[in-house]
């Protein structure tokens, strides 16, 4: 028997014969002081040596059951009051931030840097949780009712990554010890749901959709683009590449203008740019998780027969602190323009409260451009007070006779990051992170790494 063996075995001794006068602890003593003390109950054996097969961490995760649509998994705890941030981020979502900061896909990474993208995607959409505890993930069901887009997204046939962050109790703020493991769901059965979308009319936002399809159907995820574009992406990168990356998914009655976040406005209006075809790739989804893939075509003819104004940028800066952007609005003789700058996060909340892009760009402490504009054509936004957040600023013309124009352009206040320049109504959102280099590398180790 070794040296260690004898003294665990000693410590275990003392600790159960303390056990019974004591309300079972075990105690740590060091010079006379209690440096620790734990429930009997709490642990199973005392060791000096670490063993091969036990991890060395306040967390550590158990997947209980994955099937096309839903994951149920367990956050272990080395204590009761250990909290945590966590959540399933999908490859999609730590993949966007690898290609956005680090110009590669994620499996092109080392693994310190490929665990920095999936800890920044958990950064930014996590639950805290304190102590063990079980939950389960079902696509598309609210996790609740402050809001209808208050969603899990677990879609059939995806890698994730099941995370745990250890954080600070009270302020949220993320600690050292991180843990993930991989996944992937069930893969979706092919289903008729009789999905179909055919064209509408045109608003002042773009062309407007009519979705329909069996009552079976859950939700839709949608992708909406020039055809070349689109197709020519697919091509590179696949379908379930296009549709996870960029992806929105929207109920049938929100589509239908019958839903909570923007009521009273045409709620399935898609932007158009330059006159050509558009493609609209759709998978509708039902509550079992399988899937119906379709594609519609629709041909846009000119902008310029919508009789709207036009919104063209000739020359963009930006830096720390600073915007500089030129534009022209043609024709020139407006009724009304207005520019303004503000977050891009305030946008996203006014939209959704129900304000249109026309009040928004027009409202607070928007500049009047019309003179501008009726004189010279054109007009140059400058500041030099840009916070470091990301930021919108939108162009809004109207002409006489009524038609209307808003140019939204968002971006991060550096020379590096790029600009997303789009005027529609429902546009893809954009995933938008801090800035990865300020990050400090050596306060985030890899912890742990479990692949299933």
């Amino acid at each position: 028997m070794t040296k260690n063996t004898i003294i665990a075995a000693a410590m275990a001794f003392a600790a159960v014969g303390a056990s019974a006068a004591d309300n079972e602890k075990m105690y740590l003593v060091k010079d006379n002081h209690v440096v620790a003390k734990y429930d009997v109950d709490a642990v199973d054996y005392i060791s000096f040596n670490l063993p091969d097969d036990v991890k060395d961490g306040s967390l550590w995760l158990d997947v209980n059951k994955v099937g096309k649509n839903t994951v149920t998994y367990t956050v272990n705890t080395s204590g009761k009051d250990v909290a945590y941030a966590h959540n399933l981020i999908s490859y999609y979502e730590a993949n966007y931030v690898a290609m956005d900061y680090f110009n590669a896909r994620l499996e092109e990474l080392d693994e310190a840097d490929a665990t920095l993208c999936i800890q920044y995607a958990l950064s930014g959409n996590a639950f805290v949780g304190v102590g063990k505890a079980t939950y389960t993930q079902t696509d598309f069901d609210q996790y609740d009712n402050t809001s209808e887009s208050n969603r899990f997204s677990v879609t059939p046939g995806t890698k994730y990554y099941l995370c745990a962050w250890q954080v600070d109790p009270e302020t949220t703020e993320p600690l050292e010890y991180f843990v993930f493991t991989e996944l992937t769901t069930e893969k979706p059965e092919a289903v008729n749901l009789d999905l179909n979308v055919t064209n509408g009319k045109f608003n002042d936002y773009g062309m407007v959709l009519d979705f329909t399809g069996s009552d079976e159907i859950k939700y839709v995820n949608t992708v909406w683009g020039m055809k070349k574009s689109m197709e020519s992406y697919v091509k590179v990168y696949g379908r379930d590449f296009l549709m996870g990356t960029f992806g929105q998914c929207w109920s049938m009655s929100f589509l239908a203008g019958s839903g909570d976040l923007v009521p009273d406005v045409e709620n399935a209006t898609w932007p158009v740019y330059d006159p050509g075809e558009y493609i609209m790739y759709v998978n509708a989804y039902d509550a079992a998780g399988n899937v119906e893939e379709r594609e519609f075509v629709f041909e846009y003819v000119s902008s310029e027969d919508e009789d709207v104004p036009v919104v063209t940028v000739f020359s963009k800066e930006k830096s720390e602190g600073h915007v500089k952007v030129n534009f022209e609005i043609s024709p020139s003789n407006v009724e009304e323009a207005y520019v303004r700058m503000l977050s891009e996060n305030m946008v996203d909340d006014k939209i959704n409260m129900g304000y249109t892009y026309p009040e928004i760009a027009m409202g607070g402490d928007a500049t009047d451009i019309t003179t501008d504009i009726n004189t010279m054509g054109e007009y140059t936004f400058e500041s030099n007070e840009v916070e470091e957040q990301w930021t919108s600023i939108l162009v809004y013309a109207k002409l006489k006779d009524g038609g209307v124009t808003t140019l939204r352009i968002n971006f991060w206040p550096d020379s590096e990051s790029e600009w997303s320049i789009y005027a529609p109504f429902h546009a893809p959102k954009q995933r938008k992170m801090p800035k990865i280099n300020s990050i400090k590398r050596a306060g985030v180790p890899v912890i742990s790494r479990n692949v299933k």
